[in-house]
């Protein structure tokens, strides 16, 4: 998204990218929730992960081509939204899964506190990239990694199939969407939750979206605003969520 930012200042070029980067998920996630129920969870994160690393690649390669075509990260940003809507409710779903009940919330907990930390180094990370590097490196760094992610749980990494992927015989995909749906709609805490997450994320959105936008238009494209706007935003979010 910096990198979007600080080529165009264009609200339209940020917003075409936005659509790209999160619509595939919205969409795909009440499907993908399914099937984090009903397939094994390691298979969907791996196959997702190196979905995304995979687009990665052959942009990379694209890039170090000569054909750095803003449309082509917005085709990439598409695939890469595919594949974090799989991804997301897998991992969401294996914590539970493998860990005793009792100890449940202190892990969370943890995952918690590590997911803040990352989320307060990255835009530092990113900054000295972006700033000693050329793009393509950075997509490379992200092929790397995530080949990395995808080795350890592939190799050492143990995820025991669950029961109800394990059954033999399923409900429908369809009749199984629609148990969840009527379980949230007869649950009336679900049922407020979803909406103020609804409402929070539509307000949240503008601010979390375009901020780094209206910086390089107001301050200049110089790369560490945008990373004190990302660390201030990740400072609040660890406030809050503390």
């Amino acid at each position: 998204m910096w990198y979007v930012t600080l080529s165009t200042q264009s609200g339209i070029m940020m917003t075409i990218f936005i659509l790209c980067g999160f619509i595939p998920t919205f969409l795909l996630s009440p499907f993908a929730g399914v099937w984090a129920d009903r397939y094994n969870r390691k298979v969907l994160m791996i196959v997702s992960d190196s979905l995304i690393a995979l687009s990665t690649l052959i942009l990379a390669i694209i890039f170090l081509m000569g054909y750095d075509s803003m449309w082509l990260l917005f085709v990439v940003a598409a695939i890469r939204a595919l594949g974090t809507g799989v991804q997301t409710p897998a991992v969401g779903a294996v914590l539970p899964q493998i860990v005793p009940e009792e100890h449940l919330v202190k892990i969370n907990g943890i995952n918690g506190s590590i997911q803040a930390i990352i989320m307060f180094v990255s835009p530092m990370v990113s900054a000295a990239l972006l700033s000693t590097t050329a793009i393509e490196v950075i997509f490379f760094v992200d092929v790397i990694t995530a080949a990395i992610a995808v080795g350890i749980l592939l190799l050492f990494i143990r995820i025991p199939t669950h029961a109800k992927a394990a059954q033999s015989e399923k409900v429908s995909y369809f009749k199984d969407f629609q148990l969840g749906l009527k379980y949230i709609s007869n649950n009336s805490f679900l049922k407020v939750l979803f909406i103020m997450f609804a409402v929070f994320f539509v307000l949240m959105a503008p601010a979390a979206f375009l901020t780094p936008l209206q910086v390089a238009r107001s301050f200049g494209d110089d790369v560490w605003r945008l990373t004190a706007i990302e660390i201030a935003f990740s400072i609040g979010m660890m406030a809050g969520g503390g």
